[in-house]
């Protein structure tokens, strides 16, 4: 059940509540959920920005050109299923949804054409770097992180040592991303891990067990450095 109300008052951590229109069925949940845990979420009166607005729909028609689709089916199947799985499943517009809303359903949207291979080309690597999630998604699918150039291949920002074989360190714990050839050599190696990541915005992600596993990048039973 998902009602819209007031707040009345509030007094250290009590909290009163003003729902207009309840009908019988509504009264009667609530009068029995008295005592149970529930959960609230704020609407901090932030709209969605013109340029998350601008992004998104440039999505939609990326991503209907690549499946075929109609760019108002990819919007109507993408909503729904994003929707699906949040928390507390609410139908918003993207005329005037929140801005955390519109934040967390570009980063969904660009998920789906990560993890489906479908390139695009609106500008998104800002709103990819500042995500962990979407950086995870280009290092688990070799997509570069300055470009977005694809087969790209992991460099360690983490040195493991000369001479060393890295199938036998165990890298679990050190920072690496995913770049394209054009980057990895002539732009890491020449600017220098600390200007180049100021100069593409970039930040690095700390490799897991599970993500070592997933890419094969080590032996089993790797030692440590």
């Amino acid at each position: 059940m998902q009602e819209t109300g007031f707040i009345t008052s509030f007094n250290d951590d009590e909290i009163t509540i003003r729902i207009k229109d309840l009908s019988d069925s509504q009264r009667y949940m609530i009068t029995n959920a008295v005592g149970s845990q529930s959960t609230m979420y704020f609407d901090d009166g932030r709209h969605i920005t013109v340029d998350q607005r601008k992004k998104i729909f440039a999505l939609f028609n990326e991503i209907s050109e690549y499946l075929g689709y109609t760019q108002v089916n990819v919007e109507e199947i993408l909503k729904i299923r994003f929707i699906e799985q949040m928390d507390n499943p609410v139908w918003f517009s993207f005329s005037n949804c929140s801005i955390e809303i519109a934040k967390q359903f570009l980063e969904y949207e660009i998920t789906f054409c990560i993890q489906n291979e479908i390139p695009f080309k609106t500008k998104l690597m800002d709103e990819i770097q500042q995500s962990y999630a979407l950086r995870y998604q280009l290092v688990m699918h070799r997509i570069c992180f300055v470009c977005g150039k694809t087969h790209a291949q992991l460099d360690h920002v983490d040195t493991i040592g000369m001479g060393r074989n890295r199938r036998h360190v165990n890298q679990v714990g050190y920072y690496a991303w995913t770049l394209c050839d054009k980057h990895h050599i002539s732009g890491k190696h020449t600017d220098g891990i600390t200007t180049f990541m100021q100069k593409y915005q970039v930040k690095p992600i700390k490799l897991t067990q599970e993500m070592i596993d997933k890419l094969n990048l080590a032996d089993k039973g790797a030692i440590n450095q």
